[in-house]
C-alpha cells in the first residue's frame, strides 16, 4: 500500500483484530505568549481544499528554472507573495469526518471555558500541579479537541489522584479508568487480592470501549510500577491513534515510603510500599518528539503526495528518479514510498527531537532527566514545515524549529551515516517486495472519499498554508535544528532513521552551492526548475529539494514513544 494510504485503511473489523506495537524551557504560561510567525489557535485549520488552492497555484506546464530566477531578489516581498488562489480546486476535498468506530454516540466540546484562568479550574493545593496540560491554555485548548491519553504512573500517596482530580476538573468530557474502581462497594473501598487480575482486566475494558468511542481525554489512573504494566495502554493508545502521555507526581515524598504510607488514601502498609519503591523503573522511553494529531497527519502525507506528483511532471526529475528507484511509471513512482518500517505502526506523523534508544543513546540520560524536558512533557508547540526533501530512500518533510523547541532539540545534526545505511537498500529490495506496499490496481489513489478511509471526528485540523519568509530560500535551514523533520515515507527495506541522514546530506550540499555561489556552473548536476507554488532543486548525489512560497503550520504536542 502507499506511503499516503497505508496507515489510513481502518475498517471496523480490521482494526479491532490488529494491536500494532507501539523530550531552559520557559513555562507553559509564558510561552503560551511566545511570539510566531502563526498563531494556530483557531477552532479548525485550513481544509485539504484549501491548502491546495495556496500552494498550487494553476500552471500548465512545469519548466526549467532560468539564471535570472536564482538571482531574484528575494527580499522583496512583492516577488515571492502567496500564490495566486486558483478558481478550480488543485487537491482533492478533505476526507469527511467521522467517528473512529460506528457508535450511535454524539461527541460534545468540554464544557470547561479555556478563558478560565488556572487558578478558577482547580480546587486545593495546587503546589505540584505545574504541567503544561492544566496551566497552558493552548495546550488545553488542543488536548480538549484532540485524542490524549494520559497514562498515571506513581506510587500510592504520591499525589496521582490530586492529578487525575485536576484533569478532570479542566477537562469534563475526560474519562478515567482505574482499577481501584472495581474495589469500590457503596462509596467505600475494599481490596480483595484474589480479584486484582478481574480488577485491571475490567480497567482495560473501559479504556477499550473509551478509545473505541473516540473519547477526546482518558486517563489510566493507576501505579504501573513496573513499566510492563502500561504495555497494554501503550498498545491501545497506538491503536486508536492517541497521544499517550505518562505522568508522575514530582511531589518531594514520591520516593519516600514513611511518607507515602502516611498520605496514600488505601491504607497501604510501610512494608509493601518499601516493596514498591524499591522494585519502582524509571520511565526510558525509545525517543522523545513533537507528535501530531490523526487528521493533521492524513492532511500533511496528502499534501506531500500531491508535492511528489507535481514533481513527477518535471521531466528531469522523472527521468532521473524512476532510474534510481528502478520503476518506469509514475502510478508506480507515487506508490514507492511507504510506512511498513515505521517502529510505531506509521498511524501519525511526528517528528524526533532526541532518539534515546530507552537510556542506551549517548547523553540519553542527560536528557530523559533534563528538568527542562520533564517541563514540556504534554505542551503543544506551532510547527513550521517549509519544505521537502526526496531521495531513492526516503521522503521528508524540513521541519524549522522556534527558540522553545530548540530548547528541546537533542538530536546530532552533524551525525554521520552508519554503514549499515550507507548501502542501496532501495534499489536492492525485490519486485515482489516493493508491490507487496502499492496500491491495488483497482483502488483509485485520489479516491478519498472511500469508505474504509476513517478520520476521527475527535480529532481537530489545525493546518494552516501561509507565506514564508524566502530572503534565503535556498539554503533555509543551518546550525542547531537543521536535521529537524517528519518522515512521510521510506522505499521499500529502508528505516525511517535514514531520513535524518538524507537531511543532514542536503543541508551540507545547500550550503555548499552558496559557498561557491555559483550555482549549477561549475555542476551541471545542479538543475532548478519552476512548479506549482515552489522551486524544485537538485544538487546531484541523488537529492531533490522543494522549496515551496507557502509554509505549513501545524499544532504538534510534545511527548515520548515508550
Amino acid at each position: 500500500m502507499g506511503w499516503w494510504w497505508c496507515c489510513w485503511r481502518r475498517t471496523s473489523e480490521a482494526s479491532e483484530e490488529d494491536q500494532r506495537e507501539p523530550l531552559a524551557v520557559p513555562s507553559p504560561t509564558e510561552t503560551s505568549q511566545e511570539s510566531t510567525d502563526v498563531e494556530v489557535d483557531k477552532e479548525m485549520g485550513q481544509t485539504v481544499s484549501q491548502i491546495g488552492n495556496k500552494l498550487f497555484p494553476s500552471q500548465e506546464s512545469p519548466s526549467k528554472v532560468e539564471d535570472t530566477v536564482v538571482e531574484i531578489d528575494e527580499t522583496d516581498t512583492a516577488a515571492v507573495g502567496a500564490s495566486p488562489v486558483s478558481s478550480s480546486p488543485k487537491y482533492p476535498l478533505a476526507t469527511p469526518r467521522k467517528h473512529l468506530r460506528q457508535t450511535s454516540i454524539t461527541r460534545k466540546p468540554s464544557e470547561t471555558s479555556i478563558s478560565e484562568t488556572p487558578s478558577k479550574r482547580f480546587k486545593g493545593d495546587t503546589t505540584y500541579l505545574n504541567f503544561p496540560f492544566l496551566l497552558d491554555e493552548k495546550t488545553i485548548d488542543y488536548i480538549q479537541n484532540n485524542k490524549v491519553m494520559f497514562i498515571m504512573k506513581g506510587l500510592p500517596g504520591s499525589g496521582k489522584s490530586t492529578i487525575v482530580k485536576s484533569i478532570q476538573s479542566v477537562y469534563k468530557d475526560s474519562v478515567v479508568c482505574s482499577a481501584d474502581f472495581y474495589f469500590m462497594r457503596s462509596g467505600k473501598y475494599k481490596f480483595r487480592a484474589d480479584k486484582l487480575k478481574q480488577a485491571h482486566q475490567a480497567c482495560q475494558n473501559k479504556a477499550t470501549a473509551s478509545a473505541s468511542r473516540g473519547m477526546n481525554v482518558i486517563i489510566i489512573d493507576n501505579t504501573n510500577v513496573r513499566n510492563w504494566e502500561m504495555k497494554f495502554y501503550l498498545h491501545l493508545a497506538s491503536e486508536y491513534l492517541y497521544v499517550p502521555v505518562i505522568v508522575e507526581p514530582q511531589t518531594p515524598w514520591c520516593r519516600d515510603a514513611h511518607e507515602l504510607a502516611e498520605r496514600n488514601s488505601h491504607g497501604v502498609e510501610k512494608s509493601i510500599i518499601e516493596q514498591k519503591v524499591k522494585s519502582y523503573q524509571e520511565v526510558l522511553p525509545l525517543y522523545f518528539g513533537w507528535f501530531l494529531n490523526e487528521a493533521d497527519s492524513h492532511s500533511i502525507l496528502k499534501i506531500s503526495r500531491e508535492w511528489l506528483k507535481h514533481c513527477l511532471q518535471v521531466k528531469d526529475f522523472f527521468k532521473v528518479f524512476s532510474a534510481e528507484c528502478g520503476l518506469s511509471s509514475r502510478e508506480e513512482l507515487l506508490t514507492y514510498f511507504n510506512r511498513s518500517s515505521f517502529v510505531d505502526g506509521g498511524g501519525t506523523l511526528h517528528a524526533t527531537a532526541k532518539f534515546t534508544a530507552r537510556g542506551k543513546a549517548e547523553d540519553a540520560m542527560e536528557y530523559i532527566d533534563n528538568p527542562i524536558v520533564k517541563e514540556a512533557q504534554a505542551q503543544v508547540f506551532s510547527m513550521d514545515i517549509i519544505g521537502y526533501v526526496i531521495t531513492p530512500f526516503t521522503i521528508g518533510a524540513r521541519i524549522k524549529l522556534t527558540p522553545s523547541m530548540l530548547q528541546l532539540w537533542g538530536n546530532d545534526d552533524e551525525e554521520v551515516m552508519p554503514e549499515n545505511l550507507t548501502g542501496n537498500e532501495a534499489k536492492k529490495a525485490d519486485k515482489k517486495h516493493q508491490g507487496s506496499t502499492r496500491l491495488d490496481a483497482n483502488e483509485n489513489s485520489d479516491s478519498i472519499s472511500d469508505p474504509s478511509i476513517v478520520i476521527s471526528e475527535s480529532c481537530q485540523n489545525t493546518v494552516i498554508a501561509v507565506p514564508q519568509d524566502l530572503t534565503d530560500r535556498f539554503c533555509p535551514m543551518v546550525g542547531k535544528g537543521s536535521r529537524a523533520h517528519i518522515t512521510l515515507g521510506c522505499a521499500p527495506g529502508v528505516k525511517p532513521v535514514r531520513t535524518g541522514f538524507d537531511m543532514i546530506k542536503a543541508v551540507a550540499l545547500e550550503q555548499r552551492a552558496k559557498e561557491r555561489g555559483e550555482f549549477g556552473v561549475s555542476n551541471p548536476s545542479e538543475q532548478s526548475f519552476n512548479v506549482p507554488g515552489g522551486v524544485l532543486r537538485t544538487y546531484g548525489e541523488e537529492c531533490w529539494i522543494i522549496y515551496p512560497e507557502n509554509k505549513l503550520v501545524v499544532s504538534a504536542i510534545f511527548s515520548s514513544y515508550n
